[in-house]
């Protein structure tokens, strides 16, 4: 599935289209939070609270600069 296809699908919120995009940016964003995060658990933590606020506000995105780094702005805040 492309990037443009999973954001659509988040968009409808198709629970296949979040399982795809929480798929292919978790790792990446368990790393990101593990910076701020004083172990595993909180790190864990983090991530699914930072997916439940992408999820929620996937509509805010406009496509202006890439999308990883837009939820990796979601997740840290």
């Amino acid at each position: 599935m492309t990037e443009e296809a999973i954001l659509q699908g988040c968009l409808h919120n198709d629970p296949g289209a979040q399982r795809e995009l929480y798929q292919k940016y978790s790792s990446k964003m368990l790393s990101v939070c593990y910076r701020f995060a004083h172990n595993r658990e909180d790190a864990e933590d983090m991530l699914q609270e930072g997916f439940i606020k992408v999820f929620s506000q996937i509509h805010t995105f406009q496509n202006k600069g890439a999308f990883e780094g837009w939820i990796r702005r979601i997740v840290v805040h």
